[in-house]
């Protein structure tokens, strides 16, 4: 695109550019609904609750994103991160229940937009009654590393009462896992979805194997940052030979842990993990995201409550936006002699701010979270509407009402999950057909959530709030997954 400091860049034409993946598949544009956790699932089998996904994702469908990615699937019913997660079970393939899955991914792409399934799997960061694992079962890790939250007393009590110590996996645990990530790549490639992604992030099971934090292991497995790959290569490796293109498959990645030096995941080892996804051949793209539970340092975790710009900034040739949380790692990551897309998700907000990062080579994809829930048509009725300009066209602030309760509760591990409750409200009143309540503060959540659990029990909302903790610290949005 030739210009010239006088004439900058169309921003509307940057973000509305079609992109066709290595797969073949053709995005009609740069926008990426991310995956989130709807928490709309039922006991005992959490299968895709398509009385509430009708409302959904036909919202979602026929917003115009380039591109759907589905909330979080998790690939083991005894372990979920947030009681509600839909779940690619045993009897997921099974003619009848697969038919679900269809009629999802129907809804999902009625209107064109390509959707794909993320699997995931918690790992140690699956709290105690959110999927159906007995109370006497230890959550999985690759070493019996336990999640450090808060110094207080309390915050330990509850750490242990809530995640426990997680047990460090066997090789036939690792086997297992894996056999359960290629039956959710399958279902979703027999559903009519366009591929998957793995969910290698937020200090889920994938990113502790990835992480000198969590993998202490001195087998195949760990000891070495080529050791600690073994897992995602054998996932992509595994699933690409029983999902071939033009099936897309996909992986979210860390940039780093975001703890203090020498605790986990560093910048220059995320690059190689990255870099490894972008050369291997068998990857579509790769979306770039940061942080886990225990982070001290992104500074991530206070974004709810940040002031925003009412007014969008306007491009020019000589000053970048840097909207983004993670643009400098993203910046690292494009300089890679590589045709494998990237989509960088979390802090933007406005139509200049989305196209400069793709303008300057930043990023490929942008990936929208919270404004996917707070204003479910976005990119259709604002972001490429020709009506607004430039400067006009921006999502809603991001900003909680009544997040004094949050630092008001002393329990670290509960008070830091209620500014998350924001988002999994409103994508409940999506799910019912209602309109998101942007308005609404965290007292009114938590009164909601006391009537509500008359009907659905105290323990599945202490759920949402302890697994929403994870969420905020880990990546400032929703569970962006």
């Amino acid at each position: 695109m030739a210009t010239s400091p006088s004439h900058p860049p169309n921003a509307l034409d940057i973000i509305a550019q079609p992109l066709t993946l290595p797969c073949g598949l053709t995005l009609p544009n740069r926008l990426v609904k991310c995956p989130m956790q709807e928490t709309q699932a039922e006991a005992p089998w959490f299968d895709p609750p398509l009385s509430t996904f009708k409302n959904l994702y036909s919202l979602w469908a026929k917003s115009q994103y380039g591109l759907l990615i589905t909330g979080q699937v998790q690939i083991d019913r005894r372990f979920f991160s947030i009681a509600g997660d839909v779940c690619c079970h045993e009897k997921s393939p099974e003619p009848e229940r697969l038919q679900i899955w269809k009629e999802w991914a129907r809804i999902a792409q009625k209107d064109g937009t390509p959707c794909i399934v993320q699997l995931a799997h918690p790992g140690r960061m699956s709290p105690a009654g959110a999927g159906i694992r007995p109370k006497d079962m230890r959550t999985l890790c690759p070493s019996e590393v336990p999640v450090e939250l808060g110094d207080t007393w309390l915050d330990k009590m509850a750490l242990q009462s809530v995640l426990g110590t997680p047990k460090a996996m066997t090789i036939e645990d690792i086997d297992e896992v894996v056999g359960m990530w290629i039956r959710g790549a399958e279902v979703a490639r027999d559903a009519g979805f366009a591929g998957c992604q793995l969910h290698g992030a937020h200090g889920f099971l994938l990113s502790q194997f990835l992480s000198p934090r969590t993998n202490k292991r001195t087998d195949e497995y760990g000891g070495t940052p080529e050791k600690r790959m073994k897992l995602l290569k054998r996932l992509v490796t595994e699933i690409r030979e029983r999902c071939p293109r033009p099936y897309c498959l996909s992986v979210k990645l860390n940039s780093a842990d975001y703890m203090d030096k020498g605790e986990g995941l560093e910048v220059e080892e995320g690059l190689e993990q990255v870099r490894w996804l972008r050369e291997c051949g068998m990857v579509d793209f790769v979306e770039i995201s940061g942080g886990n539970a225990e982070q001290k340092n992104s500074g991530l975790h206070n974004s709810f409550g940040t002031k925003t710009a009412e007014r969008a900034k306007k491009m020019n040739e000589s000053t970048r936006i840097r909207e983004a949380f993670f643009t400098d790692f993203a910046d690292k990551v494009m300089a890679m002699p590589s045709d494998v897309p990237v989509q960088l998700s979390g802090g933007f907000r406005t139509r200049t701010g989305m196209a400069d990062a793709i303008y300057s080579r930043s990023c490929d994809l942008i990936g929208l979270g919270r404004s996917a829930v707070l204003e479910p048509e976005l990119p259709r009725k604002i972001l490429l509407n020709p009506e607004y300009d430039d400067e006009g066209a921006l999502a809603k602030s991001h900003i909680i009402r009544g997040q004094w309760l949050s630092k008001a509760i002393p329990v670290k591990v509960i008070g830091g999950g209620l500014p998350i409750q924001f988002f999994y409200y409103n994508m409940r009143r999506l799910g019912k057909g209602l309109d998101s309540d942007p308005d609404i503060s965290l007292l009114g959540i938590i009164l909601m959530g006391i009537y509500e659990t008359l009907f659905s029990g105290v323990l599945q909302t202490l759920q949402r709030i302890v697994a929403g903790f994870s969420s905020n610290q880990a990546s400032g949005r929703v569970k962006v997954a």
